[in-house]
This record gives C-alpha cells, structure tokens and sequence, in this order.
C-alpha cells in the first residue's frame, strides 16, 4: 500500500523549520570488505504534533511542489555539519547530504561555505550527494560551482545512479569523487539478470573513471555478497545498519 502524502499547508515545511520540529537520522555507510563505517548520511525525518515521527517520502513532495526545498536543504546542510564536528574524535570520517535539484539552481556554494565555517568542520569532511533524476541542464549549470567547492576539498556523489535519464557525459564534466547505485538494481540483482548486469557496468565505468562505488539498499548478506563479487566497494542498507540517531553513532 502506498504510504498517504502528509496533508500540507504552503507553510508547513516553513512552520516545521521554525518550530524545531525537523530530526535529523544518520545511516552508516561501510566498506564491504571489513565492515568499517566510513561516511553517514545524514536524512531528515518530522516530528509533527499530530502525526508523530515522519518519514521524508509524506513531506518532500509538497515541499517541492511548495518551492521550500533550498530551505529544508539549507536546513539540514547546517545541522548536519554542526552534528558531526559536536562527535569530535568519535565522528565518522565523512557526512553525506543531499542537494535537491532546486538548490542547484541557487548559489549554494556561499551556503556550503557558510555551513562548514559555522560549524569548524573540514571540508574534506563534507560529501554532498546530487540526483541522477536531476536533468542534464540544472547539473551542467551547477557545475561550475560543483567543481569551486571540489577544489576546496568537498566530495561530490551522484546519487541514484541508473534510475534516471542523466547523460552519461555529466560524468566527465565534473570531478565526481563518486556514484551510487539505486536501490531498485540492488534488490533485482539476484534474480534479474539485466538488474545484475546493470549493477557490473555501473561498477565497471566508475572504476575507470577513478570513482568510488556505493550501492543503496541492502537488505540482505547473499546481496552484500553479489556486491562484492562485482567490485563495489561501499555499501548502505538495513542490512548493515538503519538510520541512528545522533547519540547512537
């Protein structure tokens, strides 16, 4: 059954940046072959007075539809960055957040400084994750500004790799430090041969082009194992761990 949009007002994101009512949970990502966490990646979830702890999937479309997302963005860029520096020698090493396609129309490279600065944080330290499902044109003008923060030392991922319609030239335009595969290819790889041979060529070409690999969605060992059998590196999923919250890490 499909989970119901969470009724909105045009204020409502607004509202729940103003009220303090937007949690942050953080994912562990690994590396296969030892099991280290290497990076979190940071996702926000509403505490709302009515309907409780939230997930992103009943709020994000009205917030998009709102023209709200450079806010939560903003949002979550500057808590993010602030939690992981108040972890001190017990963070892991890097924070992964996303940038929606909205804010890559901004100016963000100001509020990715700002947010580092504020919170004392190395950005080499900061990985910003952008979506495949963007369209060519947004990530071709962002791109000048992607490649400023890289030279500062920030990561820049494409996230949801395979699920949209991206060119694949994209990957040559910017200094990517890496891809991750979408879920739905992880979770038809064991059955679907078509999924499999996906999850390998995206494994292949990022190889060649110098770039990690990270695969979403794992939920189980024969999955991790299928994984690691084609040369992906990283991994994140239930399997592995669930979203913690801040004094879980």
């Amino acid at each position: 059954m499909t989970t119901p949009i969470l009724p909105t007002s045009d204020r409502s994101v607004v509202q729940a940046v103003a009220n303090e009512e937007l949690r942050l949970r953080y994912q562990p990502i690994v590396r296969i072959a030892d099991r280290a966490v290497v990076a979190v990646e940071a996702l926000v979830r509403w505490e709302h007075p009515e309907h409780g702890l939230i997930n992103p999937d009943r709020f994000l479309p009205a917030a998009h539809r709102d023209g709200h997302m450079p806010l939560l963005d903003r949002w979550v860029l500057y808590r993010a960055c602030r939690d992981l520096a108040s972890l001190g020698d017990a963070a892991p090493e890097h924070v992964n957040v996303n940038l929606s396609a909205p804010t890559l129309k901004t100016d963000f490279t100001e509020l990715v400084g700002t947010a580092l600065r504020r919170a004392g944080l190395s950005a080499r330290r900061l990985r910003l994750e952008i979506s495949e499902g963007a369209d060519l044109d947004t990530l071709t003008q962002a791109g000048p500004r992607l490649r400023s923060l890289i030279e500062r030392g920030v990561g820049v991922a494409l996230d949801d790799m395979g699920a949209g319609a991206t060119d694949l030239r994209y990957l040559s335009k910017v200094a990517l430090h890496g891809i991750k595969i979408d879920k739905q290819f992880v979770a038809g790889m064991l059955d679907n041969p078509r999924d499999h041979a996906i999850v390998t060529l995206l494994t292949e070409l990022a190889h060649r082009l110098g770039l990690h690999v990270t695969a979403e969605g794992v939920e189980t060992a024969k999955q991790l194992a299928a994984l690691a059998g084609v040369g992906v590196t990283y991994a994140q999923g239930f399997h592995l761990a669930g979203p913690l919250a801040l004094a879980e890490l």
